[in-house]
């Protein structure tokens, strides 16, 4: 944006100097080429310099008002509706300081330059700097209005806040200041970073809350190249740093080195929440933000990181089951599938995932969501496959997680929860692991003939696209051209099995 700022500048400039320039030379070649004296006030009509110097002044004080008012309405508007640290971050930019003090600047010359003046004193380079300061003037005019616009712009204070954010973490990094006070700063700022996002979805403005998501991941994908640089003293925390917290907890953040990765997706949980219950279509902004960062965490070999992340799922989790809001519940749960996905050579923590999906599950059915348990055995059973295609240790607890979950309740029985079986049956058979097959047969032996048999049909005319929008848009129940002829053996089998 500087460069921008700059780059009118000079094209003003230069446009303003080519104009007046090329007008003057072309008057003054019309008249003759007169000598300097003859075009001079200088020594003859001093007055008259003082004439024109007048309207000079006056123009540069309706300048330095406009500049003002603009600024003292745009900023302080516009530090209401983002973050309070916009008038901060504005009166510490260089070119706004430099700006206000050459307007001023300027205007005080010219009046002076007029005082100065008298019947037999003319100070022609006083009066050409008095012009030549106006002329800069203008012509900076136009360039920092758009500045200005360009500076309250709530994607611009995002870039700054973040970038404002990693110089003292490279400061700090190179010993080149207080680690504690520099703790103090960093979390002021991410703070705003999360006020922005706040405030943001409070008027329903969905890209910026998206930006500054987006921004505290970079920030983490930023500070992991300074995290093994930086001195001891910068991973001790203090009630200070997380009001609320219990000595245990602080304890905790100090061991594990996390106290800047929890601050950041904390202010992405404040998001979450506040989507949860206002712009529910924004709650994927925070999901796949938290996963991405988990997915970079396990790329920087950073468990710690890496399983704050997966706790702050469970949070999301549990705070959308609380609000009974399916659509968040279904959108998390797909973004934590996609999470286990990546983290199949894992198998601890595979376990530990599996054990969540299974968990959260029972609380969704316990508040009365009683498709949130069916929709959990499809993604559950996504990971239990790819875990048995990676061979991962993992993947016989997870099978189990995933038959102990129930298909029916008493008499009534779950068709979905049905399906998901069958296609993880299917999925054996296709695999040559008859062993899981039959575990499988046996946890559906309770199923009668007639039931596999619809869900059978059910499943194999299943369309790849659901006949509804939604985040996910694949049928949870589509099974590929290459895996439906295996599933329908399960079947065949589990019918012959039953009957």
């Amino acid at each position: 944006m500087r460069k921008l700022f700059v780059r009118s500048l000079v094209i003003a400039f230069v446009a303003f100097a080519l104009l007046f320039g090329g007008e003057f030379f072309f008057e003054w070649d019309r008249a003759g080429r007169p000598g300097w004296s003859a075009i001079s006030w200088a020594g003859v009509n001093n007055a008259k310099l003082v004439d024109i110097l007048s309207p000079m002044a006056r123009a540069y004080n309706n300048v330095l008002a406009m500049l003002i008012g603009t600024i003292g309405l745009a900023i302080p508007l516009t530090a209401n509706m983002h973050t309070p640290k916009l008038i901060e971050i504005f009166l510490s930019d260089r070119i706004n300081r430099w700006v206000l003090s050459f307007v001023a600047l300027g205007a005080a010359h010219v009046l002076w330059v007029d005082y100065i003046i008298g019947p037999q004193f003319a100070p022609m380079w006083s009066i050409r700097l008095a012009v030549f300061f106006a002329m800069a003037g203008w012509a900076l005019l136009l360039p920092y209005f758009f500045y200005v616009v360009r500076f309250v712009d709530p994607s611009r204070l995002i870039v700054r806040l973040r970038e404002a954010t990693m110089r003292v973490v490279a400061h700090t990094a190179n010993r080149h200041g207080d680690a504690q006070h520099a703790q103090t700063v960093i979390s002021t700022r991410v703070n705003q970073l999360g006020t922005i996002i706040i405030k943001s979805l409070d008027r329903n403005d969905r890209d910026v809350a998206a930006e500054g998501t987006w921004a505290i991941k970079t920030l983490l994908d930023d500070y992991d190249q300074y995290k093994r640089r930086m001195p001891k003293e910068w991973f001790a925390v203090d009630r200070a740093d997380f009001v609320g917290l219990s000595d245990e907890a602080l304890e905790m953040l100090t061991e594990t080195k996390t106290w800047f990765e929890m601050k950041c997706l904390q202010q992405i949980e404040h998001g979450f929440l506040r989507a949860l219950h206002g712009a529910n279509d924004t709650v994927s902004t925070f999901s796949d933000a938290t996963r991405v960062i988990a997915c970079k965490a396990d790329a920087h070999h950073d468990e710690n990181a890496l399983r704050l992340c997966v706790r702050f799922f469970n949070n999301y989790l549990r705070e959308a089951i609380k609000a009974r809001n399916l659509r968040a519940v279904y959108d998390v749960f797909h973004q934590y599938r996609r999470l286990a996905r990546d983290l199949v050579d894992r198998p601890e923590l595979l376990r530990e995932i599996g054990a969540h999906f299974a968990y959260y599950s029972q609380m969704a059915k316990t508040y009365g969501m009683v498709f949130a348990p069916q929709l959990v055995l499809f993604d559950l059973g996504y990971v239990t496959r790819r875990a048995y295609l990676r061979a991962s240790a993992a993947a016989p607890d997870l099978l189990r997680t995933f038959l102990a979950m129930p298909h029916r309740t008493g008499t009534d029985l779950h068709t979905m929860a049905v399906k998901a079986k069958l296609i993880l049956g299917g999925f054996f058979v296709e695999q040559k692991l008859d062993a899981e097959a039959d575990i499988v047969r046996k946890n559906l032996r309770d199923v009668d003939a007639t039931h596999i048999e619809r869900a059978e049909q059910e499943l194999l005319s299943a369309n790849r696209s659901f006949f509804e929008v939604t985040d996910r848009q694949l049928n949870l129940e589509y099974v590929p051209p290459e895996r439906r002829e295996p599933l329908a053996r399960f079947c065949d089998s589990l019918q012959a099995t039953t009957a």
